[in-house]
């Protein structure tokens, strides 16, 4: 060729290249088609080896269950600031909660229910290696700070001051209250009676006023009750502060606007957990919800929900909902496998789908074992797909269980395209040898198949870059179950077609094998009822001016449509989604929202190891500007109080720090948390040794300082809280030894990915359309037609975004997931249809649109049909995760075959690019031939034939 001609014809030369690769991958299935049908019988034995070789890898199969392994990224600050907690503060508190209603729940009659609710529950045990444990040895316990206790323990010595006899503990808020009772007793006196406090189960339940004393419960009237409420705001039992109105909800007030009524009231048990113990794969579920747990106290879950079940449903005159520590596990566990009797339920109708789509109606063509054969493939890809998993060490994950669904959607898909080219073998092709049959239909299903596989695993691999480790681990299991599902259809299913044909030559029945034929059935050469319609609904309607206007129309319309919802599409997640309507945790979190709107999520800021009495001043501004933030409800720190309690027992400024020596600090501290007014801090300290009465505090290790959020609506509000309460944080500036300081909240653990969901969504889109077209650019022969497979693709994704707005839908972990898979599924459609279209050849472009459709067209619809068919069943799932995958799936195929069924072909009727046809090769030298119509020549140079206008 002449210099001049490569810079004339660039397109000819990257064609030229091209068109040879794929002519090599064609004699690769050729050459694979004729030595499959050749010994079908030996690929058959040699699959099924390798299958059960791969199961060897089930031996190391490991589900994770460890929720920090699942859904939070590795490198983030929740996952860093979670590890620093256990290994510093080691436990943690889980709750189990009641909300009562009623007409009046100050009523005396309620009160003497709850006392008996309590009673019960306290009563509750559950057995462990030989041991029994009572709510009593479960609970989170704190320091006893209550000062009539301590002056009674005192006054049991004979050895308290006859003066002080009539001192008692006030509800002020003023200074007074850091006024501490029992600061003239001397250190040695007074640590003599106290070298630890008391301990105490942590509740907040209304009984606490009056000591949880049934006596003195039943004897109450409504004055008694109204009165304690308004004015007590210490906790009777534990001395800590507490405001009980804030336990009532629908609250009515008088004129003081002192409450006098309420229709709910919550009462919270708090108990413990040692997460530095708790093996979590040992106690978690196979969803990955559920929280460090031991045994004995998930026991006592159980039958804590077990008694508020009967309760519930026995009791008159009041409503009782409820909720344990293990009721979100419980629930979104067993929404999740509920529904897997469905994936049976699903084979079913996907096995009839498929004799419907492959048979006809004769004793011979009932295609029993091909249908089988197709469903089998997909299952025993996934059985290799996870056992090579397992073998290079990736968990599987409660995602995982939807894998069965999409696999089989996108499985079949192979079968109804190398169907659709056995049916479409030439007539001097069909006159062939058996073997070389099976090597043509092969070589021409091969390069669509390779095609449409490839680009779903490129898409897939692409969305395990991500730093979500659920989404990673799910991707990389679609991407090798896509992979074996291409290895086993271009073998084992080719195998089995080869015997299923053999057995129709042989006139041998479809049902009963052994069964031959006296008489020969003639095979039904006419076009099925269904190939019919489809030729006609495209020859009168699609590929006429008014159907291709419409269609044009149509598209451009729907895209606009759809860009303006994806402007409006949000990104939110909410874990309650989780939760099916008719269950009893779901009515529980409506009537808590009802009734406490306003309780945001509770949070903490953590601070390392520092030296505390130089940095005091700094800790104290800190707490300052914490608790000025707006988005801050409260904070219960330990700072403030400490500073209010020197300056009114020891009459010194800690706010001047310098002018207080650190043994001095130290001793203050200590007598501090020794206090009555300080002793429920103790739980916020970690120090180098353990803290004594009477000696100054050790080096602090670590401290919490305890806060509370606003309630938000969504992420537009809670993440720029977080950030900015971070930011606040980490701009301290502290002289600190292990230079640790941060905030957490088990809230985070959300609102991190809920940060990063968007952005991963569209890198990985973005990256993926990337993939795609270089995919298609390696693998299919012309530019121009590269260029219109992504478009489709592009299209259909814009549709699903905007239509996904439209459905209530937001951006998610389990939407992303679901995007993922829909960008390989829909390049499917569009490629089959480009790449026959520009393998066929004669007439003008409308005529070579006709004959694509009508030849691979049917085999798209068919597998947009299985895919369909095998989800459709999660759409009467209760399940978020299988709602959402239905719903973008059904997207994806309505507006994928849409886009490449419809829209494609109307475009290439139009403009489509000109066929790329192998010569005889017999013929090797290059001619130009007129042909009719408007001056079209066409040049022929080496295997390619090149049409130009």
């Amino acid at each position: 060729m002449p210099v001049s001609s490569v810079f004339k014809y660039p397109q000819r030369i990257w064609e030229g290249i091209s068109s040879t690769f794929v002519h090599f991958i064609e004699k690769i299935f050729f050459s694979l088609g004729v030595i499959i049908a050749r010994r079908p019988w030996t690929t058959v034995i040699v699959t099924w080896i390798f299958i059960l070789l791969s199961s060897a890898g089930l031996l190391q199969f490991y589900i994770e269950k460890n929720p920090m392994k699942l859904w939070v990224p590795p490198d983030s600050d929740f996952y860093y600031d979670t590890k620093w907690y256990i290994d510093n503060f080691n436990t943690g508190f889980r709750l189990q909660r009641i909300i009562i209603t009623a007409d009046d729940i100050l009523d005396p009659k309620v009160l003497m229910i709850l006392d008996n609710i309590t009673n019960e529950v306290n009563s509750i045990k559950v057995k462990y290696n030989n041991s029994y444990f009572y709510l009593k040895d479960l609970c989170y316990k704190v320091p006893v700070v209550n000062f009539m206790n301590i002056t009674q323990n005192v006054r049991s010595g004979k050895q308290l001051n006859e003066n002080n006899n009539n001192k008692t503990i006030t509800n002020s808020q003023s200074d007074n209250e850091y006024s501490d009772p029992t600061f003239w007793i001397g250190d040695d006196f007074y640590c003599s009676f106290l070298n630890s406090f008391q301990m105490s189960c942590l509740q907040n339940n209304i009984l606490d006023l009056w000591n949880n004393n049934s006596t003195a419960i039943a004897n109450l009237t409504k004055y008694d009750i109204v009165n304690k409420i308004n004015n007590v705001k210490i906790n009777p039992v534990t001395g800590h502060p507490l405001d009980y109105i804030q336990l009532l909800g629908g609250t009515k007030h008088d004129e003081s606007g002192n409450v006098v009524s309420a229709n709910s009231i919550l009462l919270t048990w708090y108990t413990e957990v040692n997460m530095s113990s708790i093996d979590i794969n040992e106690v978690g579920n196979l969803v990955g919800t559920e929280d460090w747990v031991s045994v004995p106290l998930a026991m006592w879950e159980a039958k804590f929900l077990d008694l508020m079940q009967t309760i519930a449903q026995n009791i008159t005159g009041i409503n009782v909902v409820y909720e344990a520590g293990r009721s979100f596990a419980d629930i979104s566990g067993e929404t999740m496998f509920h529904d897997i009797d469905k994936l049976f339920m699903g084979i079913i109708l996907m096995f009839l789908y498929i004799q419907f789509a492959l048979s006809r109606c004769n004793w011979l063509e009932i295609r029993l074992t091909l249908g089988s054969v197709g469903l089998l493939c997909v299952g025993m890809a996934y059985v290799t797909a996870v056992s090579w998993c397992s073998i290079i060490g990736i968990p599987f994950g409660p995602v995982h269980s939807s894998l069965p669904f999409l696999l089989m959607g996108l499985g079949v898909d192979d079968m109804f395209v190398m169907s659709a080219c056995w049916r479409n073998l030439s007539p001097e092709e069909a006159q062939k040898s058996l073997p070389t049959r099976i090597g043509l239909m092969l070589e021409h299903a091969g390069v669509s198949i390779v095609i449409t596989s490839f680009t779903d695993i490129v898409a897939l691999l692409i969305g395990a870059i991500t730093i979500l480790p659920s989404l990673k681990s799910f991707c990389i299991y679609a991407a090798v179950g896509v992979f074996f599902i291409f290895c086993y259809s271009v073998t084992f299913y080719v195998a089995v077609f080869t015997l299923d044909v053999m057995r129709v030559e042989s006139n041998r029945n479809g049902l009963i094998f052994c069964y031959k034929h006296s008489k020969s059935i003639s095979i039904s050469k006419e076009d099925s009822i269904f190939q019919k319609i489809f030729s006609g609904f495209y020859k009168n309607i699609v590929f006429t001016t008014p159907g291709r206007t419409m269609i044009i129309l149509f598209t451009l319309i729907m895209t606009g449509f759809s860009i303006e919802s994806i402007l409006h599409l949000e990104q939110k997640f909410d874990p309650k989604w989780f939760i099916p309507e008719d269950t009893y945790y779901k009515e529980f979190l409506d009537t808590h929202e009802y009734y406490y709107p306003e309780q945001g999520h509770t949070a903490m800021v953590f601070l390392g190891k520092m030296n505390y009495h130089h940095e005091f001043n700094k800790l104290f501004n800190l707490t300052q500007e914490l608790s000025n933030q707006t988005y801050v409800a409260g904070v219960s720190d330990w700072i403030q109080p400490f500073v209010k309690y020197v300056s009114k027992n020891y009459n010194r400024d800690l706010k001047n720090i310098s002018l207080v020596t650190e043994n001095e600090f130290n001793t203050y501290l200590t007598r501090f948390l020794f206090s009555p007014i300080g002793g429920r801090f103790q739980i916020n300290f970690k120090f180098s040794s353990p803290i004594q009465c009477g000696f100054p505090a050790t080096n602090i290790t670590a401290t919490s300082v305890p806060f509370k959020f606003n309630r938000f609506e969504g992420p537009v509000e809670y993440i720029p809280a977080m950030n900015q309460v971070k930011n606040l944080i980490k701009s301290t500036s502290f002289e600190t030894d292990d230079g640790y300081r941060s905030v957490w909240s088990k809230a985070f653990a959300n609102w991190v990915t809920d940060e990063i969901i968007a952005v991963e969504v569209e890198r990985n889109i973005e990256l993926a359309l990337l993939c795609v077209m270089i995919c298609t650019t390696i693998l299919i022969t012309n530019l121009q037609m590269c260029l219109w497979i992504f478009i489709c693709v592009l299209l259909t994704i814009l549709n699903v975004l905007g239509w996904m707005q439209r459905w209530g839908m937001t951006v998610d972990i389990v939407c992303c997931i679901g995007l993922e898979l829909a960008i390989g599924l829909c390049v499917d459609y569009a490629a089959h249809i480009g790449h026959t279209f520009l393998t066929t050849s004669g007439g003008y472009r409308t005529e070579r649109a006709f004959k694509t459709v009508t030849s691979i067209g049917g085999a798209v619809l068919l597998g947009g049909g299985s895919t369909f068919l095998s989800l459709s069943l999660l759409s009467m799932s209760q399940a978020y995760t299988f709602k959402s995958f239905f719903k973008i799936f059904l997207l994806v195929i309505i507006f994928g075959l849409f886009n490449g069924l419809m829209f494609l072909p109307v475009v290439l009727s139009l403009i489509g690019p000109q066929a790329h046809i192998k010569r005889d090769k017999d013929d090797k030298s290059p001619e130009t031939v007129e042909l009719t119509g408007k001056c079209q020549i066409l040049i022929v140079e080496k295997d390619t034939y090149y049409v130009e206008t």
